[in-house]
């Protein structure tokens, strides 16, 4: 994959202006990405603590240990990432895990069939949603339930797919795809993160005091959805599914970019269609990551949203900065998180050329602009977090990341939100 920041064209006529931005009910209004936060490194004379007293010594040292601890509750842009809903409130340390059914003498899990989990029962607002539905069984969890989380101390984890969802997921303790043996990651996060959002099924409460997303660059995340959801021999995938590979002959994001948005080879008009609605997660029949996109998952969820973020190429910086905001400790290190949920890679599936990596960077534009607003609006990420992201971003789609500028209007995702609530 080329990273040249190769010059394109771009219609006057089409373009719409979308910057880092905040939702309102019908546009979206731009807010500036603030400035690389630049460290000042200015000297200071040397004090000796052979001019103090030895308590005066203490006591200073005691006051910066206080103030560094008040210092790790401040986020971006200089706010406190403490507020009203703070979780830092709870005291997690001080009592053992407890559950409604300990006092009723219940088992307060049932057993995953043919498996060793124990799925234990928590409250579902999905089935209290749609009561004649059942939450799905990878969307319940497998450590107890806390009484003493209340519901406005929760955290809703919000699972985009072909993100690393599943590897945070697996960590938190949600059953997921996850494999008998694996491990859930000791600390605050897991307690406190009850419920997920993926897909069609919102298992969180309004009230969440936080909703946690794990995100991947969208270039990325778009090649491993196609190369998750290609059919298998054998395999049973909706009709619609294996016409977009087989009909279409999009095997590859290569072949999406050459085939479908470039016409190099000779495919139907309604392929073509549907490669440009794939894209921009119109279409529901065709390839489902990429109809559950960022738009979905941002726009879908109350505007006054409290947003974490783990990013999936830092995550575990994104984790261990998060459980210290909860009053916690870094304790996430590499080896606690084995990969989940992936496939088996090669160069074919993998390969895209420049010519395709600049026509999928222009077609996903609206797609890149709400990644960028959830790193901007992430209360865990400092500024400088921000801009290391979009520095990455910048190697695949150099325009899109720099400019708020796209040449397709932002979807009206309005009845696409209303048929996952309503049908």
């Amino acid at each position: 994959m080329s990273k040249e920041n190769t010059p394109q064209q771009r219609s006057p006529s089409r373009r719409v202006h979308m910057t880092h931005s905040v939702r309102t009910d019908q546009r979206i209004e731009p807010i500036a990405i603030p400035p690389r936060r630049i460290k000042s490194h200015n000297p200071r004379p040397a004090i000796s603590c052979k001019d103090f007293p030895v308590g005066l010594v203490f006591i200073i040292i005691l006051s910066v240990a206080i103030g560094l601890l008040k210092s790790s509750s401040l986020g971006s842009h200089g706010k406190e990432r403490s507020n009203s809903n703070s979780l830092m409130e709870l005291d997690f340390h001080s009592y053992p895990i407890t559950t409604f059914y300990d006092g009723l003498g219940m088992d307060p899990y049932s057993q995953r069939p043919n498996s060793n989990q124990r799925l234990y029962k928590y409250f579902s607002p999905y089935e209290q949603r749609f009561p004649e539905y059942k939450r799905p069984l990878w969307a319940q969890k497998t450590i107890p339930y806390n009484k003493n989380v209340p519901t406005s101390k929760q955290v809703c984890f919000v699972h985009v797919g072909k993100a690393g969802g599943s590897t945070i997921g697996c960590s938190l303790g949600f059953a997921l795809h996850c494999p008998d043996d694996s491990q859930v990651v000791p600390g605050i996060l897991p307690i406190i993160t009850t419920h997920v959002f993926h897909k069609g099924v919102y298992d969180c409460h309004e009230d969440a005091a936080y909703h946690l997303y794990v995100v991947r660059d969208p270039l990325t995340r778009v090649m491993s959805a196609l190369n998750y959801e290609r059919p298998e021999d054998g395999e049973k995938s909706p009709p619609q599914t294996v016409d977009f590979y087989s009909k279409c002959s999009f095997w590859t994001l290569d072949d999406v970019a050459q085939n479908g948005l470039l016409g190099k080879a000779h495919v139907p008009d309604a392929c073509r269609k549907h490669a440009r609605q794939a894209l921009h997660g119109t279409d529901r029949e065709l390839i489902s990551h990429w109809f559950y996109n960022y738009q979905f998952y941002y726009e879908f969820l109350p505007q006054n949203k409290n947003i974490l973020v783990i990013r999936n190429e830092h995550i575990v910086d994104d984790w261990n900065g998060i459980e210290n905001i909860l009053g916690g400790h870094s304790i996430l290190d590499p080896s606690l998180l084995p990969e989940y949920n992936a496939y088996d890679k090669n160069s074919t599936d993998l390969y895209l050329s420049e010519e395709s990596r600049i026509v999928l960077c222009r077609e996903l534009c609206i797609e890149i602009q709400f990644y960028k607003k959830i790193l901007t609006e992430a209360i865990n990420l400092i500024e400088e977090d921000v801009h290391i992201s979009l520095a990455e971003l910048r190697l695949q789609c150099p325009i899109e990341a720099e400019s708020g500028i796209c040449d397709d209007a932002k979807p009206d995702i309005t009845k696409k939100i209303e048929w996952f609530k309503y049908e």
